[in-house]
């Protein structure tokens, strides 16, 4: 009896306040963490298949980020990481790197053989280090 119609329009206001609320905190926090993510990388290389950026720190550090939009199945983004794992594994100019580096995928990495993904990645490297020579001295 007390609570009829007039009472329920009170409610729904105070749910979606409260929603809107809840829902700016998170995409606030999101925000911020994005920003804070690579806010202080460098961007060093980027196309059509990957993007490199970097950090200066005291160690060799290698992040790979692949998106499950657009790899949904996880066989196919361990298969990408292993490759990517071996290509820097074997590319001796990497260790003169000295930070971390993150590498993110796109799809169109995938479609690469394995050769043609190794001349890629080592060319983006190889030119990153010459620059990074070239700065110091």
């Amino acid at each position: 009896m007390g609570l009829g119609p007039e009472c329920l329009p009170r409610l729904e206001e105070l749910f979606f306040l409260i929603e809107e609320k809840k829902v700016e905190r998170y995409s606030a926090l999101n925000l911020s963490q994005a920003k804070q993510k690579y806010s202080d990388m460098e961007l060093f290389y980027s196309s059509k298949n990957f993007r490199l950026f970097f950090k200066p720190m005291e160690r060799n550090i290698l992040q790979i980020s692949i998106s499950k939009k657009n790899f949904n199945k996880a066989v196919q983004r361990n298969k990408i990481k292993r490759r990517i794992r071996e290509i820097f594994r074997k590319n001796s100019s990497i260790n003169s790197v000295g930070g971390m580096i993150v590498f993110s995928v796109f799809k169109p990495f995938a479609e690469l053989s394995y050769s043609n993904a190794v001349l890629e990645v080592e060319s983006a490297v190889n030119f990153f280090v010459s620059e990074k020579n070239k700065n110091e001295h």
